[in-house]
């Protein structure tokens, strides 16, 4: 088994991504926070000797801003492929700050767009075990890790 990292260290790593490429930092949300809708996933697996799958999602406005942000443009010059791209891409980036963070060397899969649906019934059950991530501007970020492949 493989020690995954702590939530404030996930923050940290999301941040680490996030702040360099969109200017938004996340930390961890307040215990009473409400929990966000997934309104779009990004998906990926780590494979070798110890496989993870991870994902990042987030509700309409995080997924929004986010892909804005990225692509230095206004939320409403966004298409549906720009948002999938930018939340693909901050996956895959932060997959591999995590994957270092932990001293695999083993390999990235590629990113891609889920639904919850696609998800095994175990997975589904533990996405609320991922770590909600807030901007101070309350743009919201799940990040999730979960043994094995999916």
């Amino acid at each position: 088994m493989t020690k995954l990292p702590n939530p404030e260290r996930l923050a940290a790593l999301v941040s680490n991504v996030t702040q360099t490429m969109c200017g938004i930092s996340f930390g961890i949300a307040q215990p009473n926070d409400p929990a966000i809708a997934c309104w779009r996933m990004a998906s990926l697996n780590i494979s070798g000797a110890h496989p993870l799958h991870m994902a990042l999602y987030s509700d309409e406005r995080g997924c929004t801003a986010l892909g804005s942000a990225l692509f230095d443009c206004a939320p409403d010059a966004l298409d549906s492929s720009m948002i999938n791209d930018s939340l693909c891409e901050l996956l895959n980036m932060a997959a591999g700050q995590i994957k270092g963070a932990l001293a695999l060397d083993q390999t990235l899969g590629l990113p891609k767009i889920i639904t919850v649906a696609e998800l095994s019934p175990r997975a589904q059950a533990s996405l609320q075990e991922g770590v909600l991530l807030r901007s101070r501007d309350a743009v919201n970020l799940m990040i999730w890790i979960s043994e094995g492949h999916e």
